[in-house]
C-alpha cells in the first residue's frame, strides 16, 4: 500500500473529531461559554447548539401536539441569538435562558397564527416515563410512579420536569412559566407529596 492511502494512526471519527473540537467548552462554566460565543466563537455557538437543541425540542413537543411549529421556533430561536450575539446580557444558566426565550417564542407565535393552545396534556408524563423506565427501581415501583403523574396538574408535571429532569433551580423555572418562585415551590411540594402519597399506598 502507497504512503499515501497508509491509514494515519489515531485518527478518527466525525463525531470523535467533534468531541475534539468541544472539548475545550466542556468543562467551562456557562458564564464563559456564553461570554466566548458573545465574542463571536463559532465553535462555542455550536457547542450551546448541540447541548440544547434536543431538550428545547422535548420541552416544545410536551406543550405543543405540533413538531412542524416546534421546529421553527427552535430553528428561529438559534438564528435570532447569533444574529444578535453582541448585545445579548450575561446569562449565569444556558439552559434556562434557552428555554425561557424558547417558551415566551412558541407562545407569541401561537398568537401571530391566532392559534388555540392545545396543551400535550400526556407530554411531560411521557418524557419522565421514559426516564422512571432507565432507573433501578423495581417494577412495580416504577408502575406506582407513573401512575401518580397521571394525578398531577399539567403545572405540577411541568414543574417537577424542568426541576428533576433539567436541573433547574426554582427561579428559573418561575422566569419560564411565567410564575412566581414561591408558586413553583408548591407547585413541586403539593407534586411529590401526592408522587410519596401514592407510591407508599401502592407497595
Amino acid at each position: 500500500m502507497s504512503k499515501g492511502h497508509t491509514n494515519i494512526e489515531g485518527s478518527s471519527s466525525p463525531q470523535q473529531g467533534k468531541q475534539i473540537i468541544f472539548n475545550e467548552y466542556i468543562q467551562q462554566q456557562d458564564e464563559e461559554l456564553w461570554s466566548a460565543f458573545k465574542q463571536g466563537s463559532l465553535i462555542a455557538y455550536k457547542f450551546i447548539y448541540e447541548q440544547n437543541i434536543d431538550p428545547l425540542f422535548q420541552y416544545g413537543n410536551s406543550i405543543i401536539a405540533d413538531s412542524e411549529l416546534v421546529a421553527d421556533c427552535v430553528q428561529d430561536l438559534f438564528v435570532d441569538l447569533y444574529r444578535r450575539r453582541s448585545n445579548l446580557g450575561e446569562v449565569h444558566n444556558i439552559k434556562g435562558y434557552l428555554l425561557i426565550s424558547f417558551r415566551r417564542r412558541l407562545f407569541d407565535s401561537l398568537k401571530k397564527q391566532k392559534k388555540n393552545l392545545h396543551v400535550e396534556q400526556y407530554g411531560f408524563e411521557i418524557l419522565m416515563s421514559e426516564s422512571i423506565g432507565e432507573i433501578n427501581l423495581a417494577d412495580e415501583k416504577k408502575e406506582s410512579i407513573r401512575s401518580a403523574l397521571n394525578l398531577l396538574s399539567y403545572q405540577r408535571r411541568e414543574a417537577i420536569y424542568l426541576r428533576f429532569f433539567n436541573d433547574l433551580s426554582c427561579a428559573d423555572i418561575g422566569k419560564i412559566m411565567g410564575i412566581k418562585t414561591q408558586s413553583v415551590y408548591n407547585l413541586l411540594s403539593s407534586g411529590l407529596k401526592t408522587i410519596k402519597e401514592t407510591v407508599f399506598r401502592n407497595i
